[in-house]
């Protein structure tokens, strides 16, 4: 099975994902969307309101550091019990946010496991972290869209990152 694509902007607004792609992060970074992965783990206790960002937006730095520095099975429990919880709360009181996670790894950090349309993490060191399946779940896994956009220079297809509409 093959893992669809999107190359609209929806996952701008709604959702969530995981976008590496220097030039599509470029805009939220330089727009005062990002807030740290830190700040946003103090919310567990009370989220804000309204987000605490001026577009629809929210981009949140540190996961991958996160990710590369915690034994693979630790990460994995990490997005599963700390980030998969607070997503949810997350796209249940900001309805017309899109929640990004920007991660600074090259793309060839991500692979598309074509079975089970996972994304998988390939950390600096070899150890995988099975990305999708922790952040989302595995019933969104089979809803995992791969983020595209054309490239102005070369014409060729990039892929900017992972989306999923919503997890439950």
């Amino acid at each position: 099975m093959k893992m669809d694509s999107i190359s609209t902007s929806v996952w701008q607004r709604k959702g969530s994902s995981v976008v590496f792609d220097k030039h599509s992060l470029g805009e939220f970074i330089e727009g005062g969307a990002m807030v740290s992965l830190r700040e946003v783990l103090s919310w567990l206790d009370k989220i804000p309101t309204v987000p605490p960002v001026s577009g629809k937006t929210i981009l949140i730095t540190g996961l991958d550091t996160v990710i590369e520095t915690m034994p693979p099975n630790e990460a994995e429990e990490f997005l599963t019990k700390r980030i998969r919880p607070l997503l949810i709360e997350l796209q249940s009181r900001w309805t017309d946010c899109g929640v990004v996670f920007g991660f600074s790894s090259h793309e060839k950090s991500f692979e598309e496991a074509s079975l089970d349309e996972e994304v998988h993490f390939h950390r600096r060191d070899k150890e995988t972290v099975h990305l999708s399946e922790s952040l989302w779940d595995g019933s969104a896994t089979m809803n995992t869209k791969r983020i595209i956009r054309d490239d102005s220079e070369t014409g060729k297809e990039v892929i900017v990152g992972y989306y999923v509409a919503r997890i439950s």
